[in-house]
């Protein structure tokens, strides 16, 4: 559209808005065809504000969790609205966060509904915000307790990243039982626990994968990749809390970028944010 028409248009839209001067009638036409919040991220962002104000006294640590995703969700709504100098969004995307809640009976069934309404939105929101949104339900369903869901069926592109989820699972099981071998007893049945969620993921990858053809199989050996390989038990502690926070990342990018997929699948994200958050958990 060019300038002559949207000047046009504008014009004719000042004819019908009442009486105003200079500014007044700018600010009215601003407020009428400027940028509005996103109505998918402005409903997160309300309820996360919701939760926080309900579970205030009640949970203290999940208040905290939702009021800070309130606050993410609200400075993503500004961001995507766009600022002026001052740092203030456009009148038409100013939103009011609530301020009253009722206080909340069960902090479990809050976060729950949370966590199952944030997992929902992660394809929902506009691209741009789809991250934020999906590591705020991986934090969520963190939270709470219970076993990850069961793997879907696979599309093509889902096998490919299914493939590499399993040689990342190979080298995370190769690299726990290299570390369990120096640290100290009293350490022992962490890493047995934590080898026994990898073996369960292996299993349900190689299971998924298997009914399209030819599974993965391990490799002899792996490398370290930038940690070094550990020599005795404290180096062996610092080598597994490496390990950890290396799993949670690759598990919370792969639900990102299954996200931000062009038809993306909600049951294979739902998928991958479960995994994400049992390695969060595992921390």
């Amino acid at each position: 559209m060019n300038r002559r028409r949207i000047a046009l248009i504008l014009v004719a839209t000042t004819a019908t808005l009442p009486a105003l001067t200079g500014c007044q009638a700018v600010d009215s036409v601003v407020d009428y065809f400027g940028p509005r919040p996103e109505n998918r991220l402005l409903a997160l962002a309300d309820s996360a504000a919701t939760d926080a104000l309900a579970l205030n006294g009640v949970d203290d640590h999940a208040a905290g969790i939702r009021s800070s995703q309130a606050d993410a969700l609200y400075a993503e709504i500004t961001r995507l609205c766009g600022t002026d100098d001052a740092g203030n969004p456009p009148r038409s995307c100013e939103v009011e966060r609530p301020t009253k809640a009722n206080r909340a009976a069960d902090s479990s069934e809050v976060m729950e509904n949370a966590a199952s309404a944030t997992t929902a939105a992660a394809d929902e929101v506009t691209v741009e915000s789809r991250t934020l949104v999906t590591e705020q339900a991986i934090a969520l369903n963190a939270w709470l307790p219970g076993d990850a869901p069961a793997i879907p069926e696979l599309s093509q592109p889902e096998q490919k990243s299914a493939a590499d989820l399993l040689a990342w699972e190979y080298e995370q099981v190769y690299a726990l039982d290299f570390a369990r071998a120096y640290v100290g007893a009293e350490h022992e049945d962490n890493v047995d626990h934590r080898l026994e969620v990898h073996h369960r993921r292996i299993d349900a990858l190689q299971e998924a994968l298997g009914r399209y053809g030819t599974v993965p199989q391990p490799e002899p050996a792996y490398s370290s990749g930038d940690q070094e390989l550990p020599h005795d038990s404290a180096s062996a502690l610092d080598f597994l809390g490496g390990l950890a926070e290396q799993d949670g990342r690759k598990w919370s990018a792969a639900a990102a970028q299954a996200a931000q997929e062009e038809s993306p699948d909600q049951d294979w994200i739902t998928w991958l944010i479960g995994i994400a958050a049992e390695s969060h958990s595992m921390r």
